[in-house]
């Protein structure tokens, strides 16, 4: 997905967002905890094995919501994401076989834009189902690992002649700045928030929320098609920007 077209996409949606929230009851809040996540392709036979393990990471982020109607809200999160992920790739095809076994460390910013539907409302708590699209921006990326792989080396013969020949090339990784995941990502975020009430205008938030990217994360040309999942367990505030409105909710939701 280019640049471009993310845009247009992100335009429209706030357009939407606009025409709707113009006299709805608005939200702030914030959130944030553990994350543990992988690459997964989702393939278990193909032209070569992977193996990849679930990694820790956090993950933090702020919001905006507004309700569309007594059951349903509209959240737009900013979300800041320093996640670890590994993959060990062993590819035997004759001359074309390879090696690879890397650790990453990024750092990912994501535009959520989550659609909140009510399950249970009680007066001593809530439960609501997330989902939405993200669009995710990768702001650095560490790569840290080794390999090896078949390459051609030019050598010269007896009579002074160049011959090629094919030879097994170790390597070794260490890169702050590695081009290896790609910048732009998009994918959907679903999950289940538990909103305990504080005081009339202040709401705990407990969420368990998953992630996966639907775009190619990697840049890598002999790999296939790979996604990251990730898993998360936040904690977070949420605060009524309008107390009238929140009280005839409570109200409405008790009965």
């Amino acid at each position: 997905m280019s640049v471009k077209n993310i845009h247009i996409i992100i335009i429209g949606i706030f357009a939407i967002f606009n025409s709707i929230v113009s006299n709805a009851q608005e939200f702030i809040g914030i959130s944030g905890g553990y994350c543990k996540g992988s690459f997964t392709d989702f393939t278990k036979k193909g032209d070569y094995d992977a193996n990849y393990h679930f990694k820790n990471g956090v993950a933090f982020s702020s919001f905006y919501e507004t309700k569309m109607d007594s059951s349903s809200n509209l959240r737009i999160e900013l979300q800041y994401k320093l996640q670890n992920a590994d993959m060990e790739i062993k590819n035997n095809a004759g001359h074309a076989s390879f090696y690879k076994n890397i650790d990453y460390s990024f750092q990912l910013l994501n535009l959520n834009l989550i659609y909140s539907f009510m399950l249970i409302g009680k007066k001593s708590f809530k439960i609501n189902f997330l989902f939405g699209p993200t669009f995710s921006y990768n702001i650095k990326t560490i790569a840290k690992g080794n390999g090896w792989e078949w390459h051609h080396q030019t050598q010269i013969d007896t009579n002074g002649n160049p011959i090629q020949t094919l030879a097994i090339k170790n390597w070794e990784k260490n890169e702050t700045n590695s081009k290896d995941l790609s910048k732009f990502n998009f994918g959907f975020d679903m999950g289940i928030d538990f909103e305990i009430p504080i005081t009339s205008k202040l709401d705990l938030l407990l969420q368990n929320r998953y992630n996966i990217f639907l775009t190619n994360i990697t840049t890598l040309k002999d790999l296939r098609h790979t996604s990251l999942l990730t898993g998360y367990l936040n904690l977070g505030l949420r605060y009524n920007l309008k107390e009238n409105d929140n009280k005839k909710e409570r109200q409405n939701a008790i009965r």
